[in-house]
């Protein structure tokens, strides 16, 4: 019987959490506008950055913290300067990169933190050769307020199988 209580407790508690974790009711529809706005110019900073080939400029959006930052492709950078040394090498070999979103969703967690997750398609020209290569992405990205602005926390992109 002690058993059977202390697993309703826990289911209680657990719808409880997750009833306070969705209730948006703390935020108004003006600041999830506002939240809305700033997280699209910063995502759009950000691919300025990586159009421009500008792997520091693309990582001043990153917080400075050295636990598993970025995941690439099943590859998860531990610090975030491997994530911005691995990003400056890869666009090395680049003579062009732009973006193009199907789909983009940004979800107002709180005041503080918001989840960016959007599909497209990434054009690159590679230096050598001149190879041109399309790839279809998802990606996810956490961002968190600190400070006054709103920074990437943990960003995770990913090339889907094929179907």
């Amino acid at each position: 019987m002690n058993k059977i209580i202390k697993v309703m407790l826990a289911l209680s508690l657990v719808s409880v959490v997750w009833a306070v974790q969705n209730d948006k009711t703390d935020i108004s529809k003006e600041q999830q506008t506002v939240i809305e706005k700033a997280i699209l110019k910063v995502h759009s900073e950000m691919m300025k950055a990586g159009e421009n080939r500008d792997a520091e400029a693309l990582f001043s959006h990153v917080l400075e913290m050295n636990k598993g930052v970025i995941i690439q492709d099943g590859v998860i950078s531990t610090t975030r300067r491997e994530a911005l040394d691995t990003t400056k090498q890869g666009l090395q070999g680049l003579k062009d990169i732009s973006y193009k979103y199907n789909h983009k969703y940004i979800s107002v967690i709180s005041p503080t933190v918001a989840l960016w997750v959007a599909d497209g398609t990434t054009s690159a020209t590679v230096i050598e050769g001149g190879l041109e290569i399309n790839v279809f992405f998802a990606e996810s990205i956490i961002f968190v307020k600190k400070d006054g602005q709103w920074k990437v926390f943990h960003a995770h992109r990913s090339i889907p199988n094929p179907r």
